[in-house]
């Protein structure tokens, strides 16, 4: 692409010149419509994400986020929109909103598939949105469109698609909404919605001051362009004060940090199910204090009245018969008034 610094009102940013505006088009044109490409890609990244989510690995999801093709819609939106290409904005609209259809429709067969696999922290923090998350994502369209703009940058777009993470949310929502979890599928939705709208409007502010314009130079843009992006601003703004307000309570309340590690499913209500045999015994927690392996399970129980004395021992062999090895377990009961809410410990 062929760049020029002949700029009168900004000497000191960078311009695309015609040349260089056609490039992008072409590349636009190419990355940012729906194909079989495009499907493929989009399918496979959302795989892999919601894999990557359910396993709780951080190396998996940067994967996918990296091959995701979401991105080039999104920065073609924002180009096509300074340009007043409408035919340019549909493609990349119709790319964006298929993608994520298609992308929400594999996690929600992945969530079906597989509902032993609970929430994960990675699920979990797709569900934290607030003001943080939407300047993340203004500041990815606007690094992506001025690294697409800048061909010795190019090759920085895949980080920008790290920063962005926009196929992550998209697989929480289809995989909270499988289990039953709509709060956190709701959430993960705002956050991607935020991201989309965000990154659009980024990029399109960064190719404006880039001087992309329609094809007669100075023109106004048409009148379509000039509404959509108007309408761009006002929702990024009327998202503000909520989000910020969110931040400003995380900020109070401080970052959720587990202070145990989930026992499985299957573990919990088998404990839960002997527990429930005693009188005025209930169950407070099935965890494991660590990731080690002799770490071992710990079983909080809270009662008026002493437990009986072989409730141990059968919980141990309970832990012991569905982990199919012999780990350490540690029976804990603390004497306390049982209450719907709360339990109140003496």
């Amino acid at each position: 692409m062929n760049n020029t610094t002949d700029q009168k009102k900004l000497p000191l940013f960078p311009t695309l010149d015609r040349g260089g505006r056609i490039e992008l088009v072409q590349h636009f044109e190419k990355s940012a419509c729906w194909n079989i490409d495009f499907i493929v890609m989009m399918g496979l990244s959302t795989a892999l994400a919601a894999l990557g989510l359910m396993q709780d690995s951080t190396p998996v999801i940067i994967g996918a986020m990296l091959v995701a093709p979401l991105m080039s819609p999104l920065i073609g939106a924002g180009f096509a929109l300074v340009q007043g290409n409408v035919n340019l904005f549909k493609d990349s609209i119709k790319a964006m909103l298929f993608g994520v259809a298609g992308g929400l429709l594999i996690s929600l067969v992945l969530g079906f598939l597989t509902p032993q696999y609970e929430p994960t922290l990675e699920i979990m923090a797709r569900g934290n949105v607030n003001l943080v998350d939407l300047g993340v994502a203004v500041l990815s369209g606007m690094a992506a469109a001025y690294s697409m703009g800048r061909p010795d940058l190019f090759a920085t777009v895949a980080g920008v698609a790290i920063a962005a993470a926009l196929v992550p949310p998209l697989a929480v929502v289809g995989m909270a909404a499988a289990a039953g979890v709509f709060w956190l599928a709701g959430a993960a939705a705002v956050l991607l919605i935020t991201n989309l709208i965000a990154i659009v409007l980024g990029a399109a502010i960064i190719f404006r001051l880039l001087g992309v314009h329609g094809s007669l130079a100075g023109s106004q843009r048409p009148l379509w362009a000039r509404r959509m992006f108007l309408s761009l601003v006002l929702v990024v703004g009327m998202m503000v004060f909520p989000l910020g307000d969110r931040a400003l309570k995380q900020a109070r309340v401080g970052q959720a940090r587990p202070s145990t590690y989930p026992a499985s499913l299957k573990l919990r209500n088998a404990v839960k199910e002997r527990v429930a045999t005693e009188k005025n015994v209930k169950v407070l927690t099935v965890a494991r204090l660590g990731v080690e392996p002799d770490t071992g399970i710990h079983i909080l129980l809270v009662s008026p009245m002493e437990i009986s004395e072989n409730l141990p021992s059968e919980l141990d062999d309970i832990v012991d018969n569905i982990v199919g090895e012999d780990i350490a377990v540690r029976v804990i009961s603390v004497k306390g008034i049982i209450k719907d809410h709360p339990v109140v410990v003496k």
